[in-house]
């Protein structure tokens, strides 16, 4: 009887020591599920040349995805039937290559006005121009990466009046983009949120510009969680858990007049009749708070400038892009 009782408390004492291992890697993970798979940033400026400041603040920080902007896609000019209904305007010039080290995802503006000029060109035109935009981003890419992209991104402030001929373009565009055996991204805005047939491959939520840029009694128009709150109300934002992030890192001046009509937008300088945004890194966690949990995403921070950059601290970045991606 001794003998089956020391031989229960010897394992008893296994099994609590196994319990106590395993409740300890429990409690000290090997990956962080908070942590995103990748770290990008945005580049959006039409010349692509950037410093060694603006290289080495990508090494520091972990960057090992570039979002470049390419061109935008502008309504055409219709002087007769066959005329063209589209064009590529702004094209980004490149001094510098892109890089190797890291993935380069080229990213295709596409405006409201675009959009309407498509509008009753139905199936053909719209295939037309889905072939014509990939098959530049693809040469473009060629040229200045060496290689094709595994990702198209498109941006487009859509609204309900556009809905229907953007989501239209869209699915020819992620048509043409799988053909090649890449994927279509898109944005999404705020008030695009509770749309659940958005036609992209992956979805990208743009957490910047949220307020109303024009009215002398916003507080922040760049972001502020006030102002984010009621997009989420009543939305389920266990959708947004497969989403990637975007994050403001940039800053301006907003110029009115002296009965409080907007002006312009100038650089991030104090002045009268003029208020200074920026994207604050408190803002950025507060509106984390409101989300859910989000692991395998790719965070964005835009956009790559080094005078906007230099306003923010190492501190500040890290805690916008949050937990370093742990190699899996």
């Amino acid at each position: 009887m001794r003998k089956f009782t020391a031989c229960h408390l010897l394992l008893s004492c296994l099994c609590a020591a196994v319990c106590i291992s395993l409740l300890s890697c429990q409690s000290h993970p090997l990956v962080d599920d908070t942590s995103p798979s990748h770290r990008g940033v945005y580049h959006w400026k039409t010349t692509f040349n950037p410093t060694k400041w603006e290289r080495d603040w990508m090494q520091r920080h972990g960057v090992d995805r570039l979002y470049v902007k390419l061109f935008e896609v502008n309504a055409g000019y219709r002087f007769d039937a066959d005329d063209w209904l589209l064009r590529p305007e702004a094209t980004t010039r490149f001094l510098q290559p892109l890089p190797q080290e890291m993935e380069v995802v080229p990213v295709v503006y596409i405006t409201v006005d675009a959009i309407r000029a498509l509008d009753g060109g139905g199936v053909p035109a719209e295939t037309q121009y889905a072939s014509l935009v990939v098959e530049r981003v693809w040469a473009m890419m060629e040229e200045h990466w060496g290689a094709p992209p595994h990702e198209l991104q498109v941006d487009c402030d859509w609204t309900q009046s556009t809905r229907s001929t953007f989501f239209s373009f869209a699915h020819r565009l992620r048509a043409e983009v799988h053909k090649r055996g890449a994927e279509l991204s898109g944005t999404v805005r705020l008030h695009q949120l509770k749309d659940d047939m958005i036609p992209f491959d992956r979805k990208l939520l743009m957490c910047y510009n949220t307020g109303r840029l024009q009215d002398p009694k916003t507080h922040n128009s760049i972001l502020d969680y006030d102002d984010v709150r009621p997009y989420l109300r009543g939305l389920d934002t266990t959708l947004l858990r497969d989403y990637d992030m975007a994050w403001p890192a940039y800053g301006w001046s907003v110029r009115f007049d002296k009965k409080g009509h907007f002006l312009y937008l100038g650089e991030p300088r104090k002045g009268k009749h003029c208020r200074v945004e920026w994207g604050e890194p408190e803002e950025v966690l507060r509106v984390k708070n409101a989300l859910p949990k989000m692991s395998g995403n790719t965070v964005i921070l835009y956009h790559l400038d080094e005078v906007q950059l230099k306003h923010y601290s190492d501190e500040d970045i890290e805690a916008m892009y949050g937990p370093r991606p742990v190699a899996r």
